[in-house]
């Protein structure tokens, strides 16, 4: 049985949600796009096994050890992150053979994992061409954080993501912010919630805490939140972000958001001052 997934965010991690979101496909799926032929391992020893490969009176014979359980001459390359070395083959050879070796390799007690150095590629059909997806909301073409990065912006380029997947219906994003408005491109998009701002005078709503995500404002009056303090306007940001997220989209009106098909759960935690 598949349970549905929840992922929470808060509004400063949005745009960088939804470019990991993309970016991890393509990482998944990378191998199966790898060139045929190997030529590295990676390898990294159990933290508890004490060995480090490095240029000691120990470090021949532990590359004769992993060379002779490999079933191939390997060479020493070079130390990596997380505590992990890349090891040469004396020759390419194909990503089934290398796996095997990694195989074999990650057998040993000491070694917590072996794996083939592979090459990734971008995943790119040549034969079904991306269409990139345009919604027809109204305010889209004023999202340029929605499109490609050119220089000086900092865009997400939705539209080619969009050719891959325009959202998941498991998926519920929880949005921390100051909650959500009844907004009409945010109709039907969210559900649930919870207010978790605990003194009435900082939620604006008259009592606690509570299932009521609707935001009331959080505007303030000068010298309210400290002295000093000056008048501020209600932000709605949680409504801001809760349709960047995902507003409804491609329905004429509005705003697009990200995501097309995941609902939005609004849960208050931010309030006046």
């Amino acid at each position: 049985m598949h349970k549905n997934k929840l992922i929470l965010i808060t509004s400063f991690g949005l745009l960088l949600m939804f470019a990991f979101a993309f970016n991890s496909r393509a990482t998944a799926q990378s191998v199966a796009n790898s060139p045929a032929v190997i030529d590295q391992l990676i390898i990294q020893y159990q933290p508890r096994s004490g060995i480090q490969l490095k240029v000691t009176s120990e470090f021949e014979s532990q590359m004769q050890n992993l060379s002779a359980e490999a079933g191939i001459m390997l060479e020493y390359a070079r130390p990596m992150s997380g505590d992990a070395h890349v090891l040469r083959l004396p020759t390419k050879i194909t990503v089934e053979e290398a796996e095997k070796i990694a195989d074999k390799l990650s057998a040993l007690p000491e070694i917590a994992y072996a794996e083939p150095d592979y090459i990734m590629l971008p995943i790119t059909d040549f034969s079904a061409p991306l269409m990139l997806v345009e919604p027809n909301d109204t305010y889209y073409a004023d999202q340029w954080h929605y499109f490609t990065p050119v220089a000086g912006s900092y865009g997400v380029n939705a539209p080619e993501a969009w050719d891959f997947t325009t959202g998941s219906s498991s998926i519920y994003v929880a949005v921390l912010d100051t909650g959500i408005l009844n907004h009409e491109d945010l109709v039907g998009r969210w559900q649930g919630g919870y207010d978790m701002i605990s003194t009435s005078a900082m939620g604006n709503d008259g009592d606690g805490r509570d299932a009521n995500p609707l935001d009331p404002g959080d505007w303030v009056t000068a010298n309210e939140c400290y002295a000093g303090s000056l008048a501020r306007d209600s932000s709605w940001h949680g409504t801001h972000v809760a349709g960047t997220i995902g507003a409804a989209t491609n329905n004429g009106m509005g705003v697009a958001g990200l995501n097309w098909v995941s609902k939005v759960i609004p849960v208050r935690v931010l309030g006046k001052c």
